[in-house]
């Protein structure tokens, strides 16, 4: 039931309702508007969190956004494959969606709002060695820090 809990929070965060943390609406104004497609996995890579003992494990979101930055509705899983015990699994898991709370809303360019509100995203978040990802436009895979 906690889990839950934590998750419709994060969801409402990440909806950008009245319940947003002050601290994420705060980041979100001092933030630099997110222009284009690098700048906007970069600003994703850096929301997220890589839990200890979770390597080989990856979530895959699909979600979109509209042209001020926000969520369109909660995001779906579309994957996942969760590596190490209950606990590691449930950490990895709780961090995407985390990620997603600390990234959302999100200051954007008038002129990158009106391409994010065409476009649905497909995000992956891989703990694993960095390979060859599609990286095109909003098929974005971002891989733990080594």
């Amino acid at each position: 039931m906690k889990t839950l809990q934590a998750r419709l929070v994060a969801l409402a965060v990440i909806l950008g309702g009245a319940s947003a943390a002050p601290s994420t609406l705060a980041q979100t104004a001092a933030s630099p508007a997110v222009n284009n497609w690098a700048e906007l996995r970069a600003a994703l890579a850096s929301c997220w969190t890589v839990p200890a003992d979770t390597e080989g494990s990856q979530i895959a979101f699909r979600f979109g956004l509209n042209k001020t930055g926000g969520m369109r509705g909660p995001p779906l899983v579309t994957s996942r494959q969760l590596k190490g015990d209950q606990e590691a699994r449930k950490r990895f898991e709780d961090a995407a969606f985390e990620a997603l709370s600390r990234c959302f809303p999100m200051r954007i360019t008038p002129a990158f709002g009106a391409i994010l509100g065409e476009s649905p995203i497909r995000l992956r978040l891989v703990n694993t060695p960095p390979t060859a990802a599609y990286q095109i436009n909003n098929n974005i895979t971002i891989f733990a820090p080594r």
